[in-house]
């Protein structure tokens, strides 16, 4: 079987962080070629942060997508030049005040297939407050909780943003976090 093809490409750039981008495909020989639609940007970066006493840190903000405050992990997007690590640090400290002594990569994913053309990657903390202290930046509430804690504000759809839920099972699937019931 022949690969499909992409017979056309158009870009049109919406906002700083959002381009529309329009596929003509054909996916078999003698098809009628399709129009698909996705939406890209700049790569994205989320960490599950964790204190030295265990407690993972997650922020709230509000979201105008979803039009309410939503509680996740510290994310955001690569900016150009940086590494995909360098960003996820950056984040961290720049949403909770909070430095990453250690920073393991968990995995790069696809956050929609269906829909986005743009990568993920998704990283373990071990941080510590940052030295002077450092307020979280403005518009962002931060929130220590225990593995317990997190799993049941999962369960309650609190912290319900899918990519970051995800995240949860990839870092207790790498051993950075554990069941404790």
């Amino acid at each position: 079987m022949k690969s499909p093809q992409i017979l056309e490409r158009k870009t049109t750039i919406v906002s700083p962080w959002v381009t529309l981008l329009e596929k003509t495909v054909s996916l078999e020989e003698g098809s009628h070629p399709e129009v698909y639609h996705s939406v890209t940007g700049r790569p994205y970066v989320a960490v599950v942060a964790v204190t030295g006493g265990g407690t993972v840190v997650i922020v709230r903000q509000y979201r105008p997508a979803v039009e309410r405050y939503t509680w996740e992990f510290p994310a955001g997007t690569v900016d150009d030049g940086e590494t995909a690590a360098a960003a996820a640090a950056r984040e961290l400290l720049e949403e909770t005040g909070l430095v990453a002594d250690e920073l393991c990569q968990i995995g790069d994913y696809d956050p929609d297939t269906g829909r986005l053309s743009l990568g993920s990657t998704g990283y373990v903390a071990r941080c510590t407050p940052c030295v002077p202290p450092r307020a979280p930046e403005q518009g962002i509430e931060m929130r220590y909780v225990t593995v317990d804690q997190l799993f049941d504000m999962v369960r309650t759809g609190e912290f319900r943003h899918q990519l970051h839920v995800a995240l949860i099972g990839s870092a207790l699937l790498h051993g950075h976090l554990a069941l404790d019931r």
